[in-house]
């Protein structure tokens, strides 16, 4: 399940990755071709979809410097991060990667 920020998000327990992204923007539309998909196979993590055009003050304060980019976030440190994504087994292996921590 993917949830949308609405301001409204403890960031401190449990794994979560952030997904920063656009309307519109022809790389978030791959990644979003492929996140639900995952957000089933791993129901442990949390997937936050965030409009980075509306939340400004998230994507200052995670630095986030293009769209679209994956914050791994464990127990509200961030453990890992990814931009320039290109296909969905560069997910899948952080998703692993997050599910053992």
């Amino acid at each position: 399940m993917i949830v949308e920020y609405d301001g409204n998000l403890d960031f401190e327990s449990e794994k979560k990755v952030l997904w920063f992204s656009i309307l519109g923007c022809p790389p978030c539309r791959i990644v979003e071709s492929f996140m639900e998909e995952l957000s089933e196979e791993f129901p442990e993590i949390t997937v936050v979809h965030i409009n980075a055009e509306e939340w400004n003050d998230l994507v200052n304060h995670f630095d986030v410097l293009n769209v679209p980019t994956l914050v791994y976030l464990k127990d509200g440190e961030e453990v890992a991060r990814q931009n320039l994504i290109r296909r969905k087994e560069e997910v899948l292996i952080r998703f692993e990667e997050l599910k053992r921590l």
